[in-house]
C-alpha cells in the first residue's frame, strides 16, 4: 500500500459531483460491483444493516424491499442526498468510516462494497471500526478485489493501471486473519470477491 493518506483522484469533492450520474456510471464500467451487492443482499435475512460509504443507497434500497431496517455513512453529501432520495425514511450520516458514529454491537450486519481499495485507505482500520459496531452473532460483509496470489505480469499491469486511479488491491484474507477471523469467500471471477465473518 502506498504511504499517501490522502486520495488524488477519489476526493470527496469528486464523488459530489459524480453523485447524480454515479450509477449509470457504476453499471456501465463496473457491473461486477452491481452483482456483488447483489449477492451480499441475498445474505441477509432480517434485523439491521449499516453500509459503509454507501454511496447512492444501491445496497441499501435492495435491503429494505427484504424488509430490513437500513442505515448508511458517506463523507459525501451529494451521495446521501442520492440514497435518501431512494429512501426518503433512511437514516444516514455524514461520516468517516474511520470512526464510525454509533455505539458498541449497534448492527445485525455492516456491509462495505467497492470501498476500501483506495490505495491510501487503511482497511485494517476500518474492518476493525466494522466490527465494532456488529453484534455478537451478526455478519460483516465487504466485496472488493484482492491482491493476486501471484506476482505475474498480468497482476503488474493490473496493479499499476488501477494506481493510476488511486486503488491498490490487498490481500483481505491476511488483514481478517490478523484481525482474528477467517473469512468465508465468494469468489465472482479472478478479480472480485466477498468476505463474510461471524462475529
Amino acid at each position: 500500500m502506498s504511504n499517501r493518506t490522502q486520495p488524488r483522484i477519489w476526493t470527496t469533492k469528486t464523488y459530489n459531483r459524480l453523485s447524480r450520474y454515479y450509477d449509470r456510471f457504476m453499471k456501465f464500467f463496473f457491473p461486477v460491483g452491481e452483482i456483488g451487492r447483489e449477492m451480499i443482499v441475498e445474505k441477509l435475512s432480517s434485523g439491521s444493516v449499516l453500509d459503509v460509504a454507501c454511496g447512492t443507497g444501491t445496497l441499501l434500497e435492495m435491503a429494505k424491499k427484504k424488509g430490513l431496517e437500513c442505515y448508511g455513512i458517506d463523507l459525501s453529501e451529494g451521495m446521501l442526498t442520492q440514497a435518501k432520495g431512494k429512501i426518503p425514511d433512511l437514516e444516514v450520516s455524514q461520516a468517516s468510516y474511520y470512526e464510525i458514529p454509533y455505539p458498541k454491537e449497534s448492527f445485525d450486519y455492516v456491509v462495505a462494497t467497492n470501498a476500501l481499495s483506495g490505495d491510501f485507505i487503511d482497511a485494517r482500520k476500518v474492518l476493525s471500526e466494522m466490527i465494532r459496531v456488529c453484534r455478537s452473532g451478526g455478519w460483516i460483509y465487504i466485496a472488493e478485489w484482492p491482491k493476486a496470489p501471484e506476482n505475474t505480469l498480468e497482476e503488474r499491469l493490473v496493479v499499476w493501471f488501477a494506481s493510476l486511479n488511486d486503488d491498490a488491491p490487498k490481500d483481505y484474507l491476511e488483514i481478517f486473519r490478523k484481525l482474528g477471523y477467517e473469512p468465508e469467500v465468494d469468489v465472482l471471477g479472478k478479480r472480485y470477491h466477498i468476505y463474510g465473518i461471524r462475529k
